[in-house]
């Protein structure tokens, strides 16, 4: 009787290990935040949902047209996150309005691969002296985001432009009428 009141012991000991196991192995899901252009999402602003995301996390962009502070000069802030739209670029647009010293979004922290951007008409961003400003797409700091199916057109200076050890991978975007430059 001893026996066998050891033996179910040991076989719950061993259930109980096998199951906490599992449970650690099993990844946290990554959230989806949902952004519109009208501000009633699950945040006001690209930004917004961008500073709220956690690694790994998706922000989906609802089609419209975003404008104004925190759906323009986004940053990605270092994280590893992807931001997309709902249904394409053509459907999905950046307008920075020719502000001055505006850009779409910046890549400055450091991002990796892992940082996506997918799926954006981004244009006229504008360059202002003393502001910065004025491309489609800035990476600068050692990012090497990835960017794809993207539209970006008619800004000040480049579509895209790529400084300080910056290695962007961009696929299938199309990138013409900027003033100064497609890629620089």
């Amino acid at each position: 009787m001893v026996s066998s009141l050891k033996t179910r012991r040991n076989a719950v000991k061993k259930l109980v290990i096998a199951l906490v196991l599992v449970i650690l192995t099993i990844p946290c899901a990554a959230a989806v935040i949902t952004v519109k252009a009208d501000g009633t999402g699950d945040y006001p602003t690209i930004q917004a949902a961008i500073d709220a995301a956690g690694s790994g996390d998706t922000v989906v962009a609802a089609d419209g047209t975003y404008t104004g502070t925190g759906n323009c000069n986004i940053t990605f802030s270092g994280k590893n996150i992807t931001v997309k739209s709902q249904n394409g670029p053509q459907n999905c647009v950046i307008d920075c309005q020719n502000i001055g010293g505006s850009m779409g979004f910046s890549f400055t922290g450091g991002e990796t691969k892992a940082a996506l951007l997918d799926g954006f008409t981004i244009k006229n961003a504008l360059y202002a002296s003393g502001l910065g400003g004025g491309n489609g797409i800035y990476c600068n700091d050692y990012s090497s985001p990835t960017i794809s199916n993207c539209t970006i057109t008619g800004n000040n200076l480049s579509g895209i432009c790529c400084d300080y050890f910056s290695s962007p991978t961009i696929s299938n975007c199309t990138i013409s009428g900027n003033n100064r430059s497609g890629i620089y």
